[in-house]
């Protein structure tokens, strides 16, 4: 049954201006002295709310889980300021849309006197309830103290009010979120909004990212007993399928509109450079490819079953869903001399980015073509030889690599399955029947279908299963925009971001490439080919990986298989919350700024 809308369809008929201010009186919904006349208005102004200007995504740059060719973020290289655009830009349409918020519930006395009915003005005061909620949420995740507005200010008081503390403002996102959950209906028929489900998994979120697992574990059982929502039956097909009963809260692209979204609106970042793309400028991470486990559920550095010569080889099934596979040189299939291209299809073409592989297959004519996908033909070819697989499918191609209609669920049940499974662990209530009511149903879906009996997980102590929720959060949430929330909660960003992000080790010649001829091309490009030989490309040995499920890379760049790419850094004595940006206390001497900034 469908549960929220999607977003690009209720705005087809009209565009919306990002907000630079508080803007009490937006010229995109009229003048408050005078809108909120009819229903159509006051559905007008609803319908505003559901836009990621409201709902932001974090930048896919922000995680440890991505590596972006030419650059870091400011959140993992220090040099955000009070000035920045993302901040200011969020502090302010979280504000713009509390205030549409509490104007439109100051105004459904007079949406009673012109006869919209009951049913629908209670609709109404549940979504904005839960915008209020959601928003509130958010300020208390990133910037602690908040200005706390229950009632709709006036200019004035928007210029002299202070901030409230965060225990307070989360408080009343709490309020919020109940009132949204009470008055809105489980599903709808027809166009999608938010739910009940919606608001109880949102409070959930923002429970958990508060620190209060108590309230967390809460809500996110009572989302699940609402039994509206189950976990897609495949992995893979969840971010491209056309509708899955485990979205919850969802931005669908639209092919018609060109409105895209996350990969979706990054493509050419993303796909092979065969195929039409750039070929990993935004790539995963080694870090993300190390997380995953093996098939006997036991980290790389851990099982028997790993094979840092084929990393692919026994791995939980999700990385391949994830990460675009390849064959490396001691693939099974390679030694034995049976190895078949069209195994390793992707987008039309067998990826490799072997530095040896000078050509691949093509799957349209099963010719031979140059293999740009490879620093062998191409410089710029995936920095860390992996490509994204998640989001991805053969409708970029279809629509001229331009975009295609795939879903970036914000709020998706396996992520409240996790919830739930963290919550319990932190309160150290987790019993075996919640790991199997949250973790092992996620394992059991990623195994289905191939052949494979998945590792449940068994309960340990605490400590155990803080290292199995966070890694099964890292990689079954890859790419999906929750890791630098989960780094900054878990108070893991200052390890992680004063650690470099890497690449792949190359040697590049010029217009020199690998022919077969080792006279012709450097001792480093020749090191890279002896690597590939020797089963130590892109990446070799066995990282240890520590209690947070994260790989400790250093190793292999001193043996020389990755090389850093740029070095991050992070103040844990400043950068857990953000600054207040400058434009607002310039104008409002009362509020006062967090630490160090």
């Amino acid at each position: 049954m469908k549960k929220i809308l999607s977003i690009t369809v209720i705005f087809s008929a009209f565009s919306f201006p990002a907000c630079v201010d508080l803007d009490l009186n937006p010229l995109s919904e009229g003048s408050s002295e005078n809108w909120y006349s009819t229903q159509q208005e006051i559905e007008m102004s609803v319908n505003d709310f559901y836009r990621t200007d409201f709902f932001p995504i974090d930048d896919m740059a922000w995680g440890d889980d991505m590596t972006a060719r030419n650059t870091t973020s400011v959140v993992q290289n220090g040099t955000m300021t009070a000035e920045n655009g993302t901040v200011a830009g969020r502090w302010q349409n979280y504000y713009k849309g509390i205030a549409r918020s509490l104007r439109l519930l100051n105004k459904m006395d007079d949406a009673r006197a012109i006869g919209v009915p009951e049913a629908k003005i209670t609709q109404y005061e549940g979504e904005a309830y839960f915008y209020m909620g959601y928003a509130y949420g958010m300020l208390a995740f990133h910037w602690g103290d908040a200005i706390l507005d229950k009632t709709g200010m006036t200019l004035d008081e928007a210029y002299v009010i202070a901030r409230s503390p965060k225990a307070d403002v989360l408080a009343y996102s709490y309020e919020c979120l109940d009132k949204a959950a009470e008055r809105l209906p489980t599903s709808y028929s027809g166009i999608q909004r938010a739910t009940k489900g919606a608001a109880l998994a949102f409070k959930a979120r923002i429970a958990l990212r508060n620190g209060d697992h108590e309230t967390a574990a809460t809500a996110a059982k009572a989302c699940m007993d609402l039994n509206v929502y189950k976990l897609h039956n495949n992995y893979r097909d969840l971010f491209t399928v056309s509708w899955s009963d485990e979205w919850i809260f969802f931005f669908r692209g639209d092919v018609t509109l060109k409105k895209y979204y996350w990969a979706a609106g990054d493509v050419l970042n993303s796909i092979s450079r065969l195929a039409g793309g750039w070929g990993g400028q935004k790539a995963p991470s080694y870090e993300l490819l190390c997380a995953y486990p093996c098939i006997d559920g036991k980290p790389i550095d851990e099982s028997p079953l790993y094979n840092p010569k084929d990393f692919f080889e026994n791995r939980d099934p999700r990385m391949a869903m994830t990460i675009v596979p390849f064959a490396t040189a001691h693939n099974k299939d390679v030694l034995a001399g049976t190895y078949n291209p069209q195994n390793y299809v992707w987008l039309g073409y067998e990826y490799s980015p072997a530095p040896n592989r000078t050509t691949v297959y093509r799957a349209s004519d099963g010719t031979q073509v140059s293999n740009t996908d490879s620093k062998a033909r191409a410089e710029h070819a995936s920095y860390t030889g992996l490509l994204f697989k998640k989001y991805i499918d053969n409708t970029f191609l279809e629509n001229g690599r331009t975009g295609a209609p795939t879903t970036y669920p914000l709020l998706r049940y396996g992520d409240v399955l996790l919830m739930y499974a963290e919550a319990m662990i932190e309160q150290n209530k987790c019993t075996q029947e919640v790991l199997d009511q949250t973790i092992n149903k996620l394992r059991e879906r990623a195994y289905a279908g191939t052949g494979i009996a998945y590792p449940p997980v068994t309960l340990g102590t605490q400590s155990a299963m803080r290292t199995v929720l966070r890694t099964e959060r890292f990689i079954e949430l890859a790419w999906e925009g929750h890791r630098y929330a989960d780094l900054i909660r878990w108070k893991l960003a200052e390890k992680v971001y004063n650690r470099p992000s890497y690449f792949l080790r190359r040697a590049w010649s010029g217009s020199t490439s690998w022919n077969g001829d080792e006279a012709s091309v450097s001792t480093e490009y020749r090191q890279l080919i002896q690597n590939w030989n020797n089963g130590n490309y892109p990446i070799g040995g066995v990282p240890e990986i520590d209690e947070n499920g994260i790989a400790d890379l250093s190793g292999m760049v001193t043996v020389g298989y990755i090389v850093v790419a740029t070095e991050r850094n992070f103040d844990a004595g400043r950068d857990y919350l953000w600054p207040v940006p400058d434009a607002d206390r310039l104008i409002n001497e009362n509020l006062d700024q967090n630490p160090k900034w």
